[in-house]
């Protein structure tokens, strides 16, 4: 019998090695998920940087048309100037000049503007860029570092499986069905040693009728309070 707790014991670390692993492959997945938002938020930020840029440079080349059209039309006014033939259409037409002149200064207005803006962004944009390709860069290194990592713990946890399935058929079926249901009843924990009297799964004193039944090794001992198989860790194997 205590061979077939030897046997439990070495599934049951596999197990575990099996599951933390597992956790281990969770832990990366996050890791590597979490460079891929970073790399695209730096990305979506130096575009909109960019589309910010040629907004601004299109929206100044419209208001210098815009200038340009008033200009044509102020020019127009003057020439009309020396056409009029009364003081009521001299005075219609300076009206109109005056409103022109105001929609002129404040298309000259929003043109300074637009240019500052723009002479800021082309400033700043180069720097702006150097540094996104910088941590861009920086990203994508300790990105290809996590997924070889991931890659290895594949792997890993790929052996880890194989020696399972191996082990499986060594386990008498009754036993193992036993273990697999305790394993979800009991946090993944469904053999466990006692050390100084205690049961190291409920932390709760073992009666020494069965700590005796343990040492004896003929027989398979449930813990009397939490019901996990219990072994004398001093047999356990190195």
């Amino acid at each position: 019998m205590e061979e077939e707790l030897f046997l439990l014991i070495e599934l049951q670390d596999l197990d575990s090695e099996i599951a933390k692993n597992e956790q281990r492959k969770k832990k990366l997945s996050h890791q590597i998920r979490q460079r891929e938002i970073k790399i695209s938020e730096l990305e979506k930020n130096l575009l909109s940087k960019q589309e910010e840029l040629k907004e601004i440079k299109k929206k100044r080349r419209g208001e210098e048309r815009r200038i340009d059209e008033v200009d044509l039309r102020l020019a127009k006014h003057e020439e009309e100037k020396y056409k009029v033939k009364s003081q009521d259409e001299f005075s219609a037409l300076d009206k109109e000049v005056s409103h022109v002149e105001s929609e002129k200064r404040e298309i000259e207005d929003l043109l300074l503007e637009l240019m500052e803006e723009e002479e800021e962004l082309t400033q700043f944009l180069p720097s702006f860029e150097v540094k996104a390709e910088a941590e861009k860069n920086e990203l994508n290194r300790e990105k290809k570092v996590l997924i070889s990592n991931l890659k290895e713990l594949i792997s890993k946890g790929e052996k880890f499986h194989e020696e399972r399935e191996k082990l499986i058929p060594r386990i008498n079926p009754v036993l193992l069905e036993q273990y697999e249901k305790l394993r979800q009843l009991k946090d993944e924990l469904a053999v466990v040693p006692i050390k100084d009297g205690i049961c190291e799964g409920c932390n709760v004193k073992v009666p020494p009728s069965l700590i005796g039944r343990i040492k004896r090794g003929k027989e398979i001992v449930y813990c009397e309070n939490c019901n996990r198989i219990l072994y004398d860790a001093s047999l356990r194997k190195v």
